[in-house]
């Protein structure tokens, strides 16, 4: 089964889409083609990154960036990809109660320097309806699936690098109310790491 043009050839979701829905997470590697990667690198850094508050309620974290609705027409290989995981999402998690009008319309640009805390162990907003999909433009760093707030309570844990896909599941993935699973990712050991959070927010767009 071929991928769109901005994920790798004979991407195949389907046991990652049905592994998310089942325990709440999934790992894809190298997902995405190395020439959008460096496309998305140049557009998403023409624009400003912000620091992010050191905390949010238990979490602490020493991150920057910024959110972005999409479409944007100022960020076409961003959504350009948006568009294509909707339709590989939509096409290949049929059977999948939820994915079928899986619309991603924000992403969350982080970015993270050497040495940074990262993010402790958190859930993502309730907001995020379905599934969040975390694409690692740049750079590696762990990434870990965690039982509860406490970062030693590791399920899994691996290394995240350029292309590769975090699959999470938001309310209403499979029919279950919540299913959010408490994750952290931390600080690059060496150089720097941009990631984006591609999601499907219920909020309403902040006025600018």
């Amino acid at each position: 089964m071929r991928g769109t043009d901005g994920l790798a050839p004979e991407l195949d979701l389907r046991d990652a889409l049905a592994a998310c829905a089942r325990v709440g997470y999934a790992r894809v590697i190298s997902a995405v083609a190395t020439e959008v990667l460096r496309s998305l690198r140049a557009e998403i850094e023409s624009n400003p990154f912000h620091p992010f508050g050191e905390s949010f309620g238990e979490v602490r974290q020493q991150i920057d960036g910024y959110d972005i609705r999409v479409p944007a027409s100022g960020l076409p290989a961003l959504t350009s990809l948006c568009r294509d995981l909707r339709e590989v999402v939509r096409s290949q998690g049929r059977g999948v109660r939820g994915l079928a009008s899986w619309a991603p319309n924000e992403v969350g640009v982080t970015h993270y320097v050497p040495g940074s805390l990262g993010i402790t162990p958190h859930k993502d907003g309730k907001w995020y309806r379905r599934m969040v999909v975390v694409v690692t433009v740049y750079g590696r760093a762990p990434f870990a699936i965690c039982g509860s707030r406490d970062p030693q309570d590791i399920v899994e844990r691996w290394i995240s690098g350029p292309g590769d896909l975090v699959l999470m599941r938001g309310p209403g993935l499979a029919g279950a109310r919540d299913g959010r699973p408490f994750h952290l990712v931390e600080g690059p050991r060496r150089g720097e790491r941009l990631s984006l959070g591609i999601r499907m927010s219920s909020r309403p767009p902040t006025a600018p």
